[in-house]
């Protein structure tokens, strides 16, 4: 398996199956997430999770590996952050979180989970079924608060007179042999749009 540079994504062939008979394995598949807007910034949204026991593998046959890289934040007031790649794993495909939603351009994106929604706005990005959460709405009027970014365990919060919303909660997994959280939503930027002052749930691996 071939490491691409940070930001980018895996793209390969796996054959680590071939040395025994497994028959069937275990899978967690999460999408790249979605990128932040700018200012008064709606938080982006998780990648989409999926995950299950009982995928029919064959030894010998190899499986085709995609991470999705996640979406770029917004650059300018006129454009959502980017939404995140999807991710594949045999013929599971999780889908990319939404970018959040810009100063003028108010609307989350629709993604896994959805991007929150910038101020003024109850237009949060909506989610992929089974895969996450939408996105959080914007305040109406002062101090311009976005929402937060949705997340596989729950949506992204609203803007409140006192901070940008937080984001989702992550997916907490024991794939690897001990807890890890997985596919947090990303924290919204408080009205100056200086800082995301909304907490993005935190991410480990």
């Amino acid at each position: 398996m071939t490491q691409l540079r940070p930001g980018g994504f895996i793209s390969a062939t796996y054959n680590a199956l071939s040395q025994g008979a497994v028959s069937q394995v275990e899978y967690l598949v999460v999408a790249g997430g979605g990128g932040g807007g700018l200012k008064y910034g709606g938080g982006g949204g998780a990648g989409g999770l999926l995950t299950a026991a009982g995928y029919a593998v064959t030894p010998g046959s190899s499986i085709t590996v995609t991470v999705g890289a996640g979406g770029a934040g917004a650059t300018t007031t006129v454009t959502k952050g980017g939404n995140g790649a999807n991710s594949v794993f045999g013929s599971i495909t999780s889908t990319g979180g939404g970018g959040g939603g810009a100063e003028n351009t108010a609307a989350g994106s629709s993604g896994g989970s959805g991007g929150g929604a910038s101020y003024n706005s109850t237009s949060p990005g909506g989610s992929t079924s089974g895969q996450g959460n939408s996105g959080g709405n914007g305040l109406s009027g002062s101090p311009y608060t976005p929402g937060g970014g949705g997340g596989a365990g729950s949506v992204g919060t609203n803007g409140t007179s006192a901070a940008g919303g937080n984001g989702g909660a992550a997916y907490v997994s024991s794939i690897t042999g001990s807890p890890v959280q997985y596919a947090g939503g990303g924290g919204g930027s408080r009205g100056d749009g200086s800082t995301a002052d909304g907490l993005g749930e935190s991410f480990s691996q």
